[in-house]
């Protein structure tokens, strides 16, 4: 990591309450896949709030928690979100890992 000193400037663009992200990962059993449980956070206060909820919800699960970038309405759970998330706190168990979703044998 690396810090700089820099000077007050004001943001072009400022959210006063961002909509949140959070996705809970647990395995089932040690080698299997990881299942994802996602929710959208929305009216809320600050991070403190978003962490506060993630605690009382996480269960034991690993998790991840994105700010939106983009305003974008909720829609039904069917609807994709497709807004940038930034991440403020977590990682996904799957980065970097190559999953295998299927065999083919031939005969």
């Amino acid at each position: 990591m690396h810090a700089f000193k820099t000077v007050h400037a004001e943001p072009r663009d400022s959210v006063e309450s961002p909509v949140f992200r959070v996705n809970f990962w647990q395995r089932n059993s040690p080698g299997a896949a990881w299942s994802l449980d996602a929710y959208v956070l929305t009216d809320i206060r600050d991070v403190n709030e978003v962490l506060r909820w993630v605690d009382l919800h996480a269960d034991g699960r690993r998790f991840e928690v994105f700010a939106e970038m983009d305003p974008e309405p909720v829609g039904a759970f069917q609807e994709p979100r497709t807004t940038s998330l930034l991440r403020l706190i977590g990682e996904d168990p799957n980065a970097g890992d190559s999953v295998p979703i299927g065999q083919f044998i031939e005969n």
